[in-house]
């Protein structure tokens, strides 16, 4: 999802752990990231946050990727902050509001705001990333509703057709073996640094998709990260088994054959045919909830070997049952499996067969669908996506290759957990509440053929802020007023940075869809007015992505507030911050190269969440909304959002 992002800073709780494996020529590394329990809520739209006092926080992993390293986060000045949010403010407010609105934040740009911006400052210069921790707490480790559908997002691949088990088991072999290449790549630091033009882009997180777990605690979760796992975690039919996926035999670090481990997951397949206990579900209720029975489990037997397993994993493979064409409820294809990516659906299907602590979890079913869901507190979306195409091209290339299984073959280990006593009630509460999710989140999913970003480009505009404004305009004509609209602005410019916001609703996008509904203007005007709403966006964007946005500023400001314990300066409780970050429309870009779109919840309850994959010849779009709301229609807003891309595209080639 697009919503917050990580950090590092002062105060040091944290340090290295070295555990050994069964390979013992191969330690483990494993570190955690930590806080002092002191910690402050606070309010972000519709979703209660929570900030520490006082943290530091070391690096996690020792893999270092960036060639070129990346400068640090700037603070942007506070008039420039100030004056950016007042204009954001403009179509959202009436006159009325924006006055008193305007008043309250000219006197914090004079008062309270100027200290709090010097104090700000201070930590710049004391820090490698003034935010970054502050946002990893409060965005995600302290976020403590389900990780599904509100926070991890979800993948889906194009549809793979297998005619047996068979097949499915050689895919699942290909597949591990392409993350075992992958992950090679990564450790030996020759992957390319990616450029933006010519800034060189951090790549760290590149380092952090694999090994990465999140373990749940109260008031804070704690993340840790495996920079070397010879195992993955192999989920099936809710069975949870270890596999080893490396050549024990030799001295160097030789991953198994592409046969040895389709045997291996044909064996798991064969040792799991009946339904186990589905202890992965406990993973999807909401974090504290999770956190005491995470303790409860973890007290009993040999269950803490287990869950150490899991966290060492270097990722976790899911084989998924065929999902019945009956349970689609009347859903395309993309629909009905964005769901499966986030949530499993029900218990009687898939929901089971998770463990949504793991950063990664891959999603092979037998029907074929290939996805992932990957826990969002490590990196963003992009990452994720380059190992998903990395992943799919290599079995495309693979694809005419003989898998011999062969006899001999490494059986994986049956990670067979004690069920303390009430395990089977906190089960049963935590199934009910995944599947309440999984029928209260409505996706619509759809690839736009009509054209992609070459038509777009050919137009001589922006294709991100073409798609931004075709939202702009879709939401505008469902609900006649505009949206707050939070689109997701990568800072990877800059070293252990997340993301900014970019607030896409503006005065230019307001007039375009107004001009563009009403009936008593020219075809010639609507154009003007969609360009210049286009370029507007495209300003934004560019300040969003070079670091001089307004919302992490002023959530930069606010922590500080709340840390020392002050009373909280009005602009915070103004109407015009309650309501411009009341995200009703949350958007983000994610690529792939592969004919693959990542998907997500809204973040508040009246809200639509759009994910999109432009390619050259098409847009593939996830559109979302809940059920529970009777004011949003996903339906609704994916029509008009396709109608709104071949008005807007008509636009501009006939004027």
């Amino acid at each position: 999802m697009p919503v917050f992002e990580n950090t590092n800073a002062h105060g040091l709780l944290s340090g290295g752990k070295n555990r050994d494996n069964v390979n013992k020529n191969q330690p483990i590394m494993q570190r955690s990231l930590m806080t002092l329990p002191s910690l402050n809520r606070f309010l972000i739209g519709a979703r209660i946050k929570f900030i520490p006092v006082s943290v530091h926080a070391a690096n996690i992993t020792s893999i270092k990727l960036n060639k070129e390293i990346p400068p640090k986060q700037p603070v942007p000045e506070l008039k420039n902050t100030i004056k950016r949010y007042l204009k954001s403010l403009e179509p959202l407010l009436c006159d009325k509001e924006y006055c008193e609105s305007e008043k309250i934040v000219k006197e914090f740009e004079k008062g309270v705001g100027a200290e709090l911006h010097r104090k700000l400052l201070e930590r710049y210069e004391s820090t490698e990333n003034w935010m970054n921790e502050w946002f990893l707490h409060a965005a995600y480790l302290g976020y403590r509703i389900p990780l599904i559908v509100h926070s991890s997002p979800g993948t889906v691949g194009p549809l793979q057709k297998f005619s047996c088990p068979d097949e499915v088991f050689i895919f699942g072999g290909k597949l591990i073996a392409a993350v075992c290449e992958y992950d090679s790549m990564i450790k030996s630091g020759k992957m390319k640094q990616e450029m933006a033009g010519k800034d060189p882009l951090d790549m760290q997180p590149y380092a952090m998709i694999l090994g990465t777990y999140r373990r749940p605690d109260i008031p804070l979760d704690c993340q840790l990260h495996t920079d070397t796992s010879d195992h993955i975690i192999v989920i099936h039919n809710n069975h949870i088994f270890k596999l080893n996926i490396f050549d024990e035999s030799g001295k160097n670090r030789t991953a198994l054959s592409e046969g040895q481990l389709a045997a291996s997951l044909k064996d798991i397949a064969g040792r799991s045919a009946i339904a186990g206990t589905p202890i992965g579900i406990l993973t999807g209720n909401d974090r504290d909830t999770w956190a005491k029975d995470y303790k409860k489990l973890e007290a009993c037997g040999s269950n803490r070997k287990i869950l150490e397993d899991i966290e060492n994993a270097m990722f976790v493979l899911c084989l998924d049952k065929a999902m019945g064409k009956d349970i689609s409820r009347e859903k395309n294809y993309e629909s009905f499996r964005a769901v499966q990516s986030l949530t499993g659906v029900t218990c009687e299907t898939n929901a089971g067969n998770r463990w949504h602590d793991k950063a990664v979890q891959f999603i092979v079913s037998y029907d074929g669908f290939v996805g992932m869901t990957y826990e969002h507190s490590p990196c963003e979306g992009v990452p994720i996506a380059v190992l998903h195409d990395h992943v799919l091209k290599y079995i495309a290339n693979k694809k005419d290759d003989k898998c011999d299984q062969p006899k001999e073959f490494p059986k994986a280990q049956l990670l067979k957990f004690y069920l303390p006593e009430g395990i089977e009630k906190s089960i049963s509460a935590a199934t009910s509440t995944v599947e309440e999710i999984s029928k209260d989140i409505d996706m619509e999913c759809f690839t736009f053929e009509n054209f992609g970003t070459e038509m777009i480009k050919k137009n001589k505009m922006s294709p991100d802020s073409f798609i931004q404004m075709a939202m702009q305009l879709a939401y505008y004509r469902i609900h006649g007023k505009p949206p707050a609209h939070y689109e997701s602005a990568g800072l990877r410019r800059f070293r252990n940075s997340r993301t900014e916001c970019i607030r896409s609703t503006s005065v230019e996008s307001v007039q375009f869809a107004q001009t563009v509904i009403s009936g008593n203007t020219s075809k010639l005007q609507k154009k003007e007015a969609m360009m210049k709403a286009i370029n507007a966006h495209k300003k934004l964007a560019g300040e969003a992505a070079t670091g001089q946005g307004v919302d992490r500023h002023l959530f930069g400001l606010k922590t500080i507030a709340t840390k020392e314990g002050s009373t909280l300066p009005q602009i915070f409780t103004d109407v015009g911050y309650k309501r411009s970050t009341h995200f009703t429309l949350t958007s983000s870009q994610v690529p792939y190269k592969t004919a693959s779109f990542m998907c997500y919840g809204p973040v508040t309850p009246d809200g639509y969440g759009c994910c999109y994959n432009p390619r050259p010849q098409d847009i593939r779009v996830a559109c979302s909304s809940f059920n529970a709301c009777k004011e949003t229609c996903t339906k609704k807003f994916a029509e008009a959002l396709q109608q709104s891309f071949c008005d807007m595209i008509e636009l501009a080639t006939e004027c």
